[in-house]
């Protein structure tokens, strides 16, 4: 599965940057997330993980995810090293006319569900991640 989206923040790059990549602040626009800290209290930077509780169809799981790109203020990239579905996700920030264009791409492996379900899940997951990410916006725009 593949989800991709880009949105326009009226921020600069620079202020949408601290606030992505602050983990504590995940479960105030991401649906679903508990918590989120980065692991012995450490700086946000390539090779450092995020210790992530969150609900997914009813259940809650806890992941451990690597930031695997790490370029102030323009690329933010994780994987998930555990937890019930294998993912990546990337944020590329850029300088727009409105503040920042932010592009996010994220790919899960589904292969472990059945065709119809791995599509259900699929239109589910890209519908919440856009929520997300709007939610995102209009947080860093308020």
């Amino acid at each position: 599965m593949r989800a991709e989206l880009t949105v326009e923040i009226a921020r600069t790059p620079e202020e949408v940057w601290a606030y992505l990549t602050d983990v504590s602040k995940v479960p105030s626009w991401q649906s679903g997330v508990h918590s989120a800290q980065v692991v012995g209290g450490g700086e946000v930077a390539a090779g450092a993980r995020i210790e992530e509780s969150r609900s997914l169809f009813g259940r809650d799981f806890h992941t451990t995810l690597e930031i695997c790109d790490c370029e102030p203020p323009r690329v933010f990239g994780l994987r998930a090293l555990g937890g019930p579905v294998a993912f990546t996700v990337r944020h590329d920030l850029e300088p727009s006319s409105a503040g920042t264009r932010l592009r996010v791409v994220a790919e899960a492996d589904t292969g472990f569900l059945p065709g119809m379900a791995a599509g259900l899940m699929a239109r589910r997951a890209e519908k919440q991640f856009r929520k997300d990410f709007d939610r995102l916006k209009a947080v860093l725009e308020s």
